[in-house]
């Protein structure tokens, strides 16, 4: 039989309407609603033969399904039992237009088999809360300020990345890391609220200047400047943390280092570098009265300013042996001690203690040393014409040399006269019969 080519589309379309016909008078029953549509169209979700086909043609029409389950996140992305499930196995169709292919049971629901896990505050709420009706549960926002933004104290001024600072267990309980800004919490600022720093909730452009709190807690009423972390740091306000052997020129040594630091620090340090002369702080201290000049460290300490450590033996040619090591400073320096040299002779102190009323020149140290000016004298009367032997050895200076140590007589008669026993009879030279080592006894003279 040979049909008219004019007549083929209308074969055609009468197979495919025959068809349709055909699979309407097998399907198991209507499909639910919100399918309806494809309901004439079974190639859409059927392939004949093949029953694996489904779950491809399902996520092909559920791309959003499809993208979670590859992207592994959302209830069916992230328990792989689900995923790699078969959708006809969860959702089964052609059970009528109102038939639940979901099947969810808001009661039985474990939510943390999605993206967002209820805890704390969030496991008694409500679902509709969240879940706004006629959308769908995966439109739910997982944002806290899509929810939360009218009870926002902030008033959206931080934005909107409330976990930063908040959780769910309780909305007033704050966990910001302050340790990650420009500004980490240390000492006692760990133990500070909040709104003590951020004052009408504002925490953007906050002042971290230590004078911006503590201005009314600063005893020196800013004399010394702003800059406080200098000397103290957030672990006791009250006490100084400075080193000042470390970043000064100026170590506290000694009482220095029990001085309060306004007793030196008079103005701002960050404006006027404070002098590190001592008659800067000492003037009125200066027992002197400016006698000795400025370099008071020439001979005093911080230990003790009281107790001079100038070394006189290393630091000068003359050095302090027997009663000089007792005196005082001042007994011989009496003037300024950069510019007024001293006379190192014994006359240019002693001259007053002269004896001999200058009669034996100044040339003291012939007969005297430093351990004693009036009760030992070290002449060596050998080095004359007449060495002292005997008797003579014994008697004080004075017994022959009555006014002067000059010209002398050396005669025995000169000393002796008186106790010449011959009344001159025997003549002047005594030595004839008589030596130095006793007078009474006589020797032949022959």
């Amino acid at each position: 039989m040979r049909i008219a080519y004019w007549c083929l589309p209308l074969l055609l379309a009468s197979e495919r309407v025959q068809a349709t016909w055909i699979e309407s008078l097998v399907m198991p029953g209507d499909v639910v609603a919100k399918h309806a549509h494809l309901e004439r169209e079974c190639a859409k979700c059927h392939e004949p033969f093949d029953k694996g086909a489904q779950s491809r043609l399902c996520r092909a029409c559920h791309t959003d399904v499809a993208a979670d389950v590859d992207g592994g996140r959302g209830f069916h992305g992230r328990d792989e039992s689900v995923g790699n499930r078969a959708c006809p196995s969860c959702h089964t169709e052609h059970k009528g237009r109102a038939a639940d292919i979901v099947r969810l049971d808001p009661k039985r629901f474990d939510h943390r088999a999605t993206d967002f896990a209820l805890r704390g505050k969030h496991v008694g709420v409500a679902c509709e809360a969240c879940h706004v009706a006629g959308k769908r549960r995966r439109e739910a926002s997982t944002l806290c300020n899509d929810c939360h933004a009218r009870t926002d104290p902030h008033a959206g001024s931080l934005g909107a990345r409330c976990a930063n600072c908040h959780d769910e267990s309780a909305w007033k309980t704050v966990r910001f890391d302050h340790q990650s800004t420009e500004f980490p919490l240390e000492g006692r600022h760990r133990e500070t609220r909040c709104d003590r720093c951020h004052d009408s909730k504002r925490y953007t452009e906050t002042a971290t200047r230590c004078a911006a709190c503590h201005a009314r807690d600063d005893k020196h009423r800013g004399s010394l400047g702003n800059a406080c972390q200098s000397c103290h740091t957030p672990r006791k306000w009250s006490g100084t943390g400075f080193d000042h052997a470390r970043r000064t020129h100026f170590p506290l040594l000694g009482r220095h280092s029990a001085a309060a630091c306004d007793k030196c620090h008079s103005a701002a340090v960050a404006v006027r570098l404070t002098p590190t002369a001592c008659r800067s702080c000492h003037e009125r201290d200066d027992a002197h009265h400016g006698q000795f000049g400025a370099a008071c460290e020439s001979c005093h300490t911080p230990v003790d300013w009281r107790r001079p450590t100038f070394e006189h033996s290393q630091r000068t040619r003359y050095p302090l042996r027997g009663r000089h090591a007792e005196i005082r400073c001042t007994d011989c320096h009496r003037g300024d001690l950069h510019t007024l040299r001293l006379d190192p002779s014994c006359y240019a102190c002693h001259r007053n203690d002269d004896v001999h009323h200058g009669s034996e020149g100044a040339q003291c140290a012939n007969c005297h040393d430093e351990h004693g000016w009036s009760r030992r004298v070290l002449f060596d009367h050998a080095s004359t014409a007449f060495p002292l032997t005997g008797a003579h050895a014994r008697i004080a200076c004075t017994q022959c040399h009555q006014s002067s140590f000059k010209n002398i007589a050396r005669e025995c008669v000169a000393c002796h006269a008186r106790e010449d026993v011959h009344h001159g009879k025997e003549g002047p030279q005594c030595e004839r019969c008589h030596d130095a080592a006793t007078f009474r006894v006589a020797r032949d003279p022959r």
